[in-house]
């Protein structure tokens, strides 16, 4: 009888061990999401330099220290072909590049933002000049496909 009690005893001391509440990493208040809103207009001309701008922000705070915003861009129907440009932080949140796109059309642009340990990527689109609609391919792409070439960004 001796043999089963010191059998059972470590599956009690291990169902105590849970009974009590979780004081680990996870257990505290959720991270509050990382927010990033466009400033950029949704209309361009084509040959005209155009400034990609986002705003970061975390709850009601305002990102001022994100690691690294990338605006991806690419025609509709060609994402292969998309180029990667670094933001620069502007001031309050403001982070901001510069393009031109040089014929009309629907382009997408998707900002790669890594914040706080939080990695979103929002799209916006921007429609340059008066594009055909027969020319206007659906974007069908999948927004990870871009993680692809943030890799290769990383290491500018």
């Amino acid at each position: 009888m001796k043999k089963f009690l010191w059998l059972g005893l470590p599956f009690l001391l291990l169902a105590a061990c849970g009974t009590g509440e979780a004081d680990s990493p996870g257990a505290g208040d959720p991270i509050e999401e990382v927010m990033v809103a466009f400033n950029t207009d949704t209309q361009a001309d084509p040959a005209v330099e155009v400034v990609l701008s986002v705003t970061v922000t975390q709850g009601d705070e305002v990102v001022e220290d994100a690691d690294e915003i990338v605006f991806e861009v690419w025609e509709s129907g060609d994402r292969n072909n998309s180029e990667m440009i670094p933001a620069e932080h502007a001031e309050d949140g403001v982070y901001e590049a510069e393009t031109i796109f040089e014929e009309e059309g629907l382009y997408y642009m998707q900002a790669h933002t890594t914040a706080r340990s939080l990695h979103v990527m929002p799209k916006q689109e921007i429609t340059v000049g008066s594009p055909d609609p027969d020319s206007i391919v659906p974007d069908d792409s999948d927004d990870s496909q871009g993680m692809d070439k943030m890799e290769d960004h990383s290491g500018h």
